[in-house]
């Protein structure tokens, strides 16, 4: 009896382990099959990049156009807030990554209403997170801005989520 007890000692971690990597593989395929998101044309990613442009002026960044400044922090908050990091921020990094997005920001310019729309709210939700407030709602909505604009902007595809906050939509000309 005692050693039927130390054989399922052994292979119940294991057992474990392997159905945690299989419910991981199974959800990332679940959430990247059948991406939302608008299906963007040569045509239209370059008629995009034009809506938001960067001033001549600005050097403080590193982006080559404002699509790529939209995808670097969706990515960005992917990693620091996704799956479950919301729940153990790095108040000081969210911080100085906050007062990047508003040096950025400066630089940007736009004559799409909705878009500036956009890039006020970020603007305020960043300058909360600079402001040292450590509240983690703020952090949900940057991200939630960058997810969408990312999906908006760039045709990002690789999640079903999308959260419907943002005024700027791709247009379908």
């Amino acid at each position: 009896m005692r050693k039927k007890w130390i054989w399922w000692l052994m292979i119940l971690p294991v057992m474990l382990i392997i159905l945690g990597f299989a419910a991981y593989f199974g959800y990332t395929v679940w959430q990247t099959d059948g991406q939302k998101g608008p299906q963007l044309t040569q045509k239209q990613k370059e008629a995009l990049e034009k809506v938001a442009v960067f001033q001549e002026e600005t050097t403080e960044h590193e982006y080559r156009n404002v699509g790529e400044f939209i995808a670097d922090y969706h990515e960005w908050y992917n990693k620091t807030l996704g799956w479950g990091g919301i729940d153990s921020v790095e108040w000081k990094e969210q911080q100085v990554t906050a007062t990047e997005i508003l040096n950025v920001l400066t630089g940007i310019q736009t004559d799409d209403l909705d878009l500036q729309a956009d890039f006020k709210k970020i603007e305020n939700y960043a300058r909360a997170i600079e402001s040292g407030k450590k509240e983690k709602q703020p952090l949900l909505y940057l991200h939630r801005y960058f997810h969408d604009l990312d999906i908006e902007f760039n045709g990002y595809k690789q999640s079903k989520d999308y959260y419907n906050i943002t005024k700027f939509k791709a247009r379908n000309d």
